[in-house]
């Protein structure tokens, strides 16, 4: 056990998401937190908003929106300041003996409720907030929306200390607001899983029972996408790259058929509508609800990680891949070309005909250079092994009590 948790606090609540937003990856920190610190010896408990209101129509959108909000923004603030007031006075401890850490930034509106508690917030991104304000083309945010973001952004202005997962999402948050700049430092993400390299067999085994449609596992030569339906994932920009890369080389096609496996949410009607447009409907499979050791079979099988998005927090699939042995091609950007390091291709995602290239470079590569590239892949994702990200953690946690 490390001596610093000793010495500055008891024990860590972790604040998490509202389980009806879905957030797959800030409910994946919260658990990869909860799970190195109580590795540790520290007591660790997850709160969250619980849906009460918003049980009553379950959904992101309309009604159920509203509803949501209610279970967020009414009830919860209510549960917390109880909650804070119990731990308070609970067998005559002091505030210090314990710290919060708000897991996902579009949580810091929280923090107004636990100005006499220590906390720290973790700010994966600030693109909503810049969307909001108007500093990204293309991208509108309606008049609610605009609201809420100016409630996240002073809640971060208010919070005693801020984690930024890059140092991209660093600089974007003190453009915001630039008096962070001694409140906030940089801890990058580490893996959340035991990513590793499976077997051909182990991992055809764990994926040919459940995913025995469409897609054949250990049969069909595949590239992989995986992410959400965020505009900046581009995920639609993938589909492009694909059907331009299928149009380059039709005879290396028609003699090694090669598919694009793409995991995360279901698609939107617009990507239906771009693969149907491109005669894809066999070539691009669409896969949800893939567990995390399913996730690992996949990037052990692909030939590579398919990644062009146009921005992101940190872009765990690349980390993950390359934990896994699996090569990456990625956008040429910050963070993403930084996370991948020198063993990925990178291309530029504001021309996807530039994608090509590097994917038939890696598909046609011997099987000494797919090893050397597996090779330094496995050796560059050690960089984010958790005990790393764990000690600087500790490190935070501890200056951020002794500054209360």
């Amino acid at each position: 056990m490390r001596e610093l948790r000793q010495k500055d606090f008891v024990d860590v609540t972790l604040l998490g998401n509202y389980p009806y937003d879905e957030n797959e990856s800030m409910i994946r920190y919260a658990e990869m937190l909860r799970k190195l610190l109580s590795a540790e010896g520290i007591q660790v408990e997850i709160i969250r908003p619980e849906p009460f209101f918003g049980r009553l129509k379950r959904s992101s959108h309309g009604l159920g929106k509203w509803l949501g909000y209610i279970d967020k923004y009414i009830l919860f603030p209510i549960s917390l300041r109880r909650y804070v007031q119990r731990r308070k006075s609970a067998e005559g401890k002091a505030t210090d003996e314990f710290l919060v850490h708000i897991c996902d930034h579009s949580n810091a509106i929280y923090t107004r409720w636990l100005q006499d508690v220590p906390h720290v917030v973790t700010c994966h991104d600030v693109m909503a907030i810049m969307s909001a304000r108007g500093l990204i083309p293309g991208q509108t945010t309606g008049g609610t929306g605009r609201i809420l973001q100016s409630w996240i952004l002073s809640g971060l202005r208010g919070a005693n200390h801020i984690v930024c997962v890059t140092p991209e999402s660093r600089n974007d948050l003190l453009r915001l607001a630039p008096e962070l700049e001694n409140r906030s430092e940089v801890i990058e993400n580490p893996l959340n899983y035991p990513y590793a390299p499976m077997s051909e067999t182990e991992a055809v085994a764990q994926l040919e029972q459940e995913f025995s449609g469409a897609f054949r596992a250990g049969k069909d030569r595949f590239l992989l996408h995986v992410g959400g339906n965020q505009w900046y994932k581009n995920r639609e920009g993938v589909i492009r790259i694909y059907a331009r890369f299928c149009e380059t080389y039709p005879e290396f096609i028609r003699i090694l058929p090669v598919k694009l496996v793409m995991v995360g949410k279901p698609p939107t009607e617009a990507m239906l509508r771009l693969v149907s447009e491109k005669g894809l409907n066999e070539g691009v499979i669409f896969l949800t609800s893939v567990s995390d050791q399913q996730l690992c079979a996949f990037y052990s099988l692909a030939k590579l990680l398919l990644y062009p998005s146009i921005k992101e927090g940190f872009g765990w699939p690349i980390v993950e891949a390359q934990a896994c042995g699996c090569p990456v091609v990625t956008s040429d950007l910050p963070p993403m070309n930084r996370l991948a390091g020198s063993t990925a291709l990178l291309a530029s995602p504001e021309s996807e005909s530039t994608f090509v290239p590097p994917i038939f470079q890696m598909l046609n590569e011997s099987t000494v250079q797919r090893m050397v590239r597996k090779e330094e892949a496995l050796r560059h994702s050690q960089k984010f092994e958790p005990n790393m990200f764990l000690d600087q953690i500790l490190k935070m946690y501890g200056a951020t009590v002794k500054k209360k």
